[in-house]
């Protein structure tokens, strides 16, 4: 893992042209239908006595126009979340990634599901579709950020559940009278 700098953390930047180019992440925002994430690239400005000098310009974009720089921990980057009153409905929220993690050797590859705005992405996933693939093999929830908390206790439930059903089937008399034919 590369620890981050104060000047932000490493990041890949989708330009409006479709290039990609590495930039700096400064911040995370929470918005009310997802994330935004301060970015800030190196351009080219106006100095003294008609020079050029290097600056940075910030600006705010979607998971859609950043991606993460594999291997770098985006954990001290500054986050800044919504309040529990400014949240929109669960309904409404669609609020889980997945990270694929590739193959290493010794290690097979692994899939990670966090909560919007743990890593980027350009995909968001709705409970159900967060559920199904903590089914899978080799998937975890984030333990960095509220994807554990928020989906783990749900899925453990969602099993015991599923679990009970299968005992009460299990348990429930069958009818072992042949002449007659199930409903």
């Amino acid at each position: 893992m590369t620890i981050t700098s104060p000047q932000g953390a490493p990041i890949f930047v989708i330009l409006p042209d479709a290039q990609e180019v590495r930039g700096r992440l400064h911040a995370r925002r929470q918005v009310n239908d997802g994330w935004l994430y301060q970015v800030g690239n190196l351009v080219w400005q106006n100095g003294t006595n008609g020079s050029a000098e290097p600056a940075e310009q910030r600006v705010w974009v979607s998971p859609a126009h950043a991606r993460p720089v594999p291997g770098v921990s985006y954990e001290h980057v500054p986050t800044h979340r919504l309040s529990a009153t400014d949240l929109p409905s669960p309904e409404r929220l669609p609020a889980w990634t997945l990270q694929y993690l590739p193959h290493r050797p010794g290690h097979p590859g692994a899939t990670l599901l966090h909560v919007v705005g743990c890593t980027p992405s350009d995909r968001t996933l709705t409970r159900e579709e967060a559920l199904a693939a903590l089914r899978q093999p080799r998937t975890a929830a984030c333990i960095e950020c509220d994807a554990a908390r928020s989906l783990t206790p749900e899925q453990r439930q969602t099993d015991q559940n599923r679990q009970t059903q299968q005992q009460r089937d299990d348990e429930s008399p069958q009818d072992t009278n042949p002449s007659e034919t199930p409903p």
